[in-house]
């Protein structure tokens, strides 16, 4: 789980070790292709149920990319939404991001 340090302005922010970040930077860059081939796919259908099947199949896989890196749901969108925040875990998780 995550420790907390002081921001100096009187909030904290978590403190991730590099096995999480490592594991979560992972996912972040397995997502961004499932993004990528998603929209690939999205503009050649025209139906809405073809859509919704597609859309449908890339959160599967998105699910599955986190699931394999040891992760739950909830654990990544924890880190995630700390790296919206603090550029320095943003800056780690795309650096492993890219290592993959």
């Amino acid at each position: 789980m995550a420790e907390f340090r002081n921001t100096g302005d009187g909030g904290t922010t978590p403190s991730f070790s590099d096995e999480t970040v490592s594991k979560v930077g992972r996912a972040v860059g397995q997502i961004a292709l499932i993004r990528e081939a998603y929209q690939e796919g999205l503009n050649k259908l025209d139906s809405d149920d073809e859509k919704q099947e597609l859309a449908e199949r890339a959160e599967a896989a998105a699910v599955k990319a986190i699931s394999e890196q040891g992760l739950s749901i909830p654990e990544y969108n924890h880190v995630v939404a700390a790296a919206d925040d603090d550029p320095t875990l943003e800056q780690r998780l795309l650096t492993a991001a890219q290592t993959d």
